[in-house]
């Protein structure tokens, strides 16, 4: 007899608990949004920071100078970009030095 009130009061439970599972979903994924644009923001500030710095030209500069290298010689050196050029490459290299580890790390328990 009362069937149809114990059909509703489910039925407005169910849609209910979707709403609001929906809305828990949107708080998240806004909260997750604005986290990680903070992030990415900071991330982007170093990244622009560190790009300003240029410290291998100048120490290759000090370091020829010692080693009593022509100036011409010195100006074509950093002309050709070749002490940003090794920076690059050691750099890579020691990336893929410490990802070979990380699976190493991971798998020895």
């Amino acid at each position: 007899m009362l069937d149809w009130l114990k059909d509703f009061i489910n039925s407005f439970w169910d849609l209910l608990v979707s709403i609001l599972s929906w809305l828990l979903d949107a708080v998240f994924l806004v909260i997750s949004f604005v986290g990680y644009t903070i992030y990415d923001g900071f991330l982007m500030v170093v990244q622009a920071f560190f790009a300003t710095l240029d410290f291998s030209s100048v120490a290759f500069t000090h370091a020829a100078e010692w080693s009593s290298l022509p100036p011409q010689l010195i100006w074509l050196i950093n002309q050709l970009a070749l002490p940003q050029c090794i920076t690059i490459v050691s750099s890579a290299i020691l990336l893929r030095v410490l990802l070979n580890l990380v699976p190493a790390a991971l798998t020895r328990v």
